[in-house]
């Protein structure tokens, strides 16, 4: 009986890889790639995540703590629009371009962010910010902090 058991996992195990991976460069290729690529990501940040998620209460309306508290986390907040931009951006990219197309994925950190079940109004809260301290670090890239 373990014998048949055992026999029967073997021959199962190449049907579940192909369930598990789909034929290249196809759409359900891209979309259980760029899902691989997300969750990890995901599961590297679900505390910030998290805190977003809290950023409102049930009405829509800025939970005081949460947004103190994030505000203090300014330095998570920049970690994490940097990983997303220099490594999951890249990351999507490297998939997509197996197949040349990755002209046709753009991954945003906000509609990450929407699909992770962020609310709008804390979107609407956050997104300024994380633009504003990326641009901010874009503009210092070739150009040191000037010293008074």
């Amino acid at each position: 009986m373990n014998r048949l058991l055992a026999m029967i996992a073997l021959a199962t195990c190449p049907l579940a890889a192909c369930v598990t991976a789909p034929e290249p460069c196809t759409q359900a290729w891209v979309e259980y790639k760029s899902d691989q690529i997300l969750g990890q990501f995901a599961s590297d940040n679900r505390g910030l995540i998290n805190d977003l998620r809290r950023l409102t209460n049930d009405e829509g309306d800025l939970n005081t703590f949460t947004t103190m508290r994030l505000m203090s986390r300014a330095d998570d907040l920049q970690a994490f629009a940097d990983s997303f931009q220099n490594q999951v951006i890249p990351d999507l990219e490297l998939a997509l371009a197996e197949c040349h197309q990755s002209d046709q994925f753009a991954p945003a950190l906000i509609g990450f962010l929407r699909d992770e079940g962020v609310d709008e109004a804390a979107l609407e809260w956050v997104a300024p910010i994380i633009g504003l301290m990326q641009q901010m670090r874009e503009d210092n890239v070739g150009n040191p902090p000037r010293t008074l």
